[in-house]
Parts: C-alpha cells; sequence; structure tokens
C-alpha cells in the first residue's frame, strides 16, 4: 500500500494550525513564513522547517503538488504529495 501524505496550507502570516485541524502525522505548510508543521501522536503540533539544520535558513517552495525544502547551507530536496 502507497504511503499518502496528507498537506494543508495557509498564506497568513504568522499562523500556526491548531490541533483540531489536523489528524496525527498530518502537514501543515505556511507559505507566506516558509514553515512546515506536523501533528504529532501525542496531538501536540511541532514546527518541523527551521528543525532541519540548526541554525541555518530554510525556505519553503510550493508548486502544484510539490514542495522544495531549501538551505543557506545548500541542501534541497523536493517532495510530491498526492491525494487519497
Amino acid at each position: 500500500m502507497a504511503n499518502i501524505i496528507r498537506l494543508k496550507r495557509s498564506a497568513t502570516a504568522s499562523a500556526v494550525p491548531s490541533s483540531g485541524s489536523l489528524v496525527a502525522g498530518e502537514l501543515a505548510v505556511n507559505t507566506a513564513d516558509g514553515k512546515l508543521y506536523l501533528k504529532k501522536d501525542d496531538t501536540s503540533v511541532v514546527q518541523i522547517g527551521p528543525t532541519l539544520i540548526a541554525g541555518r535558513d530554510i525556505t519553503l517552495v510550493p508548486s502544484g503538488n510539490t514542495i522544495t525544502i531549501n538551505s543557506s547551507v545548500g541542501l534541497e530536496q523536493t517532495f510530491l504529495f498526492m491525494g487519497a
């Protein structure tokens, strides 16, 4: 069975998703701030973007059903999101 990555988006600066708006394992991206969030099994919502490389600038570039993560140290990773 294929893994499904769930993604929600917000273009509102400083918006952080609430625990009630996500299910465990669901991702949310804030395109205004370039931040990525994940709801954990314990129901907490954590920001995961800046922790990828401590002390480095991280930017998220959404485009259609892909998102590219770039960093100031040259790391670039593109993820493809597919619906259920």
